[in-house]
């Protein structure tokens, strides 16, 4: 069954070694009780631990039956001591955290036996040695004899082929030791036992067979085995009998000398031959059974759940320490949590803002647009603005166009506005958003008369859509802007003060603020400056204001130059009383429209709203006017100036800024002015001023939440995918600025999260340091853990589990402080941010932090853990 063959083992010792076996040969039979003996220093342990697979002979051979373990890998070694090895040692080496059962239960653990299976098989094995009732016990709660019954009923959970016994009485009383001796003589009924022992009375009394050794030597065996001469069986011993009965009946029987030699040989002969052919036979059956327990045998594993209870009961011995450690731990998750609770309550306060503002910043789609967030954003540079000198080595000289034109190209979109389009957002975008408004680029001519005490001279003023208040030649002019009257939106946003909604072309409504209030100028152009009435007063006034068309606002001079008239001849006046001219349309105000209380959307102004059919009738009227007939056959010049004008927005950049190098050219001012101030020398933004463009230069898109915009954002991009030739652009103002803080509010996170991390690597350091002295501490358990047949990632494994045991609660007690924190932060700036929380932590960030927690933790133990899995046994077992 086991053979060794010439075994030697040298230890390294300083420069040199120290033998302590020195040619070993010995063989051992299936079942019997083997005593070695020998002085301390002898050999008999380190003999104990090669056969045990705990230590590597360094020549020779070891033979477990009839395979050469020569060609062993560390796996196999760990199958063999868990599912053919049994130790029992001298210091019991139980592990003191877990109870007796779960120790004897360790070793089937490690098989994968299921829980259930493994639970009556441990019940049974400590039932068997006495110690039925004392299951839930520790081993600190036992005498040292129940501990070393533990320790054999552990060393035969496996039903192994051979149990190892180091000293088993060595630290036991004379009483207990017999015991202890009679169950192991028991054992050694249908197993090999082989015990180490330096006491030959109790040899001589149990032993079955005593191997006496010195300096590394076998120097006595009382019951050698070549491997021929075992008892085969019950047969043979039966075969023995037949031929001791002949003797004795012809004995009895008064047979002669001859007779008697004569059958005794033949008993023995037939004896013999039995012998041989059991001996074949059982040969057979060794190989077969061999073969039988290969397929058998499984694997060592423990499982992860394993791994982590023998952890937490470590932990739990060490709890005073180990809550330290994780409070400690904390730190770190705190301030980082803390950090990501207050970049994602700033985000949400920004939003909210943005949100609010989405009613004042409508998503613009312009015909010609210029997009400043990159360079509000910092995207775009003061040097990729204008440039960076490399002073090269040589002289030559070259064009190349200018850095500033370059940024405001790619600054600049256009879009092709059609009719295709307008229908798009009218189907599919208006129905979604809260309101759209259409803005022709139109600039109307409004007269009325104005109030005596606003100008020196009572006359007729002039209100053009798109300015502040100017005085001009002692009337009034540029008063109020016009908007489109938005139906659904007065009914949703608005309340009517008195009056009602526009119903065609000649009825407008006067649009107040929520103060009740309009501009001076526009009081003033009603006849009502620095006066209180009542809303209804003004609709039961009769108000009406006059727009003149193009033909009569328009008058071409001699040199062939149209010009607007001046009123210095009294024009308004004349054509605010002409009650005939097509050129004049009355405007009469129906009504008075205010937001409703906490509404901030401003898709209708203060001022002037107009019904939609109003821009139909103009632009039909206008279409015909002369100006518009010739400006549109003028592509290049301005029909009132004489300007150039140019056919896109991109030709006018090139043109003006092709050749300069320096932003306080004259030019580029211009340029920027022209940027600012929205009016590009463009033929078609001429047209649609003059009322000659059927598609509006610009279309708002008003929203009053995110999730609209984004509605309305889809819908945009859907458009793009099915017109790519003509996609569409847009700017989002709203957006913008809320970009831009909340990019600050990330820089900011990022730096921050940067610093604390720092705290947050060294207490994960710490947690590896602890891991550390935990392997420290457990160094016998890892020497038992081995002898049982864990293997070296099974050892790892219990110390990444007790790492991330720690980090996990680190993570979860930071995230937990963290969000108590944040309670009187948040309550301590509430009136600053109108009741929304500023300090938020994110179930997201928070899952994350606990994940990265166990994550660093792990990562700290792995090198202890990988430290840990390298431990010797042997020297494992003797630690302390």
């Amino acid at each position: 069954m086991l053979k060794l063959e010439e075994i030697v083992k040298d230890y390294k010792s300083g420069d040199g070694s120290v033998r302590a076996l020195d040619g070993i040969n010995l063989q051992f039979r299936r079942n019997e009780f083997v005593s070695v003996l020998g002085a301390s220093g002898c050999g008999k342990t380190t003999l104990l631990n090669i056969i045990g697979g705990l230590d590597r002979y360094t020549s020779g051979k070891l033979t477990i039956e009839g395979q050469a373990t020569d060609t062993f890998k560390a796996v196999d070694w760990d199958l063999y001591r868990n599912q053919r090895i049994g130790f029992i040692f001298q210091s019991y080496n139980l592990i003191p955290q877990i109870s007796i059962l779960a120790n004897v239960e360790l070793a089937l653990t490690l098989s994968g036996v299921s829980s259930k299976d493994r639970r009556k098989r441990a019940v049974a094995a400590l039932e068997k040695v006495g110690l039925g009732k004392e299951i839930k016990k520790r081993p600190n709660q036992l005498s040292g004899g129940q501990m070393q019954r533990v320790s054999i009923a552990r060393a035969l959970i496996n039903n192994p082929e051979i149990i190892l016994a180091d000293e088993p009485t060595g630290a036991l009383d004379s009483v207990t030791s017999v015991h202890v001796m009679n169950l192991l003589k028991e054992i050694a009924e249908d197993r090999l036992v082989i015990m180490v022992t330096h006491n030959p009375e109790l040899a001589e009394q149990y032993s079955t067979r005593i191997i006496s050794m010195k300096d590394g030597k076998v120097m006595e065996d009382t019951a050698p085995y070549d491997g021929e001469d075992e008892q085969i069986d019950g047969a043979t011993n039966s075969a023995k009998s037949v031929g001791e009965t002949s003797v004795a009946a012809t004995v009895d029987d008064n047979c002669d000398k001859d007779c008697v030699a004569a059958t005794m040989a033949a008993d023995s002969a037939a004896y013999a031959d039995v012998k041989v052919k059991k001996s074949r036979l059982e040969k057979v059956k060794e190989r077969k059974s061999l073969k039988d327990k290969k397929k058998a045998l499984k694997s060592t594993s423990m499982s992860f759940w394993t791994a982590v209870k023998l952890s937490f009961q470590n932990i739990k011995s060490k709890s005073g320490r180990n809550v330290m450690t994780v409070i400690a731990g904390s730190i770190g998750i705190i301030c980082v949590c803390l950090v990501l609770a207050l970049s994602s309550g700033l985000t949400g306060y920004i939003n909210a803002m943005g949100e609010d503002m989405l009613g004042a910043n409508p998503m613009i789609i312009s015909s010609v647009s210029v997009d400043f967030t990159p360079v509000l954003t910092g995207a775009v540079t003061i040097e990729d603005m204008f440039g960076k000198a490399d002073y090269p080595d040589n002289d030559i000289i070259h064009g190349a166009q200018s850095n500033i034109v370059k940024v405001m190209l790619d600054m600049i979109k256009t879009n092709s506005l059609n009719e295709q389009f307008v229908n798009y957002v009218k189907e599919e975008i208006e129905p979604l958003s809260d309101a759209v408004v259409y803005d022709y680029g139109y600039k109307p001519l409004l007269l009325s008369k104005v109030s005596t005490n606003y100008n020196p001279s009572e006359g007729i003023g002039a209100i053009t859509g798109g300015g502040d208040f100017n005085l001009h030649g002692g009337d009034i002019g540029n008063i109020s802007d016009m908007v489109t009257f938005q139906p659904y939106v007065a009914g949703q946003y608005y309340d009517f003060l008195a009056g009602h909604e526009p119903r065609g072309v000649n009825e407008i409504v006067l649009v107040v603020s929520g103060s009740n209030t309009v501009s001076d100028g526009l009081m003033a152009s009603i006849g009502l400056y620095q006066k209180y009435v009542g809303a209804q007063s003004i609709v039961d006034m009769d108000i009406t204001l006059k727009m003149v068309l193009n033909d009569s606002k328009y008058v071409k001079g001699a040199n062939g130059r149209f010009h607007e008239i001046d009123n210095l001849d009294g024009e308004y006046a004349t054509l605010y009383n002409t009650s005939s001219s097509e050129d004049v349309v009355d405007l009469k105000i129906v009504g008075v429209a205010r937001p409703k209380k906490g509404s901030m959307i401003t898709a209708m102004s203060n001022g002037i709203a107009y019904h939609s059919s109003l821009m139909s009738y103009v632009q039909d009227k206008e279409a015909d006017s002369q100006i518009v007939i010739e400006q549109e056959a003028s592509k290049d010049r301005d029909v009132i100036t004489g300007d150039k004008l140019y056919a896109g927005i991109l030709s006018y950049v090139m043109d003006k800024a092709s050749g300069f190098t320096s932003i306080y050219d004259s030019e580029v001012m211009e340029i920027i002015t022209d940027f600012y101030s929205g009016l590009y020398p463009i033929h078609g933004l001429y047209m649609a001023a003059l009322g000659g463009s059927s598609v509006p230069v610009n279309v708002n898109v008003y929203t009053m939440s995110y999730e609209t915009k984004n509605a309305v954002i889809a819908k945009v991009d859907e458009y793009n995918e099915l017109h790519k030739t003509e996609s569409i652009t847009y700017t989002d103002s709203a957006a913008m600025m809320t970009s831009m803080m909340s990019n600050i509010v990330d820089v900011l996170s990022i730096v921050l999260i940067c610093f604390t991390s720092v705290s947050l690597v060294v207490s994960s350091v710490m947690i590896g340091i602890i891991t550390y002295i935990s392997v420290v501490e457990r160094t016998k358990e890892i020497g038992i853990l081995r002898s049982l047949g864990a293997r070296k990632s099974d050892v790892a494994r219990v110390f990444i589990a007790e790492s991330l045991m720690i980090g996990l609660a680190s993570g979860i007690l930071g995230v937990l402080l963290a969000y108590l924190i944040s309670v009187p932060i948040n309550l301590g700036l509430a009136t600053l941010t109108a009741g929304i929380s500023i300090c938020t932590l994110q179930p997201l960030h928070a899952f994350i932090m606990v994940v990265v927690s166990a994550v660093l933790t792990v990562i700290a133990g792995s090198i202890p853990s990988y430290i840990a899995s390298k431990r010797d046994p042997v020297i494992a077992l003797r630690g302390e």
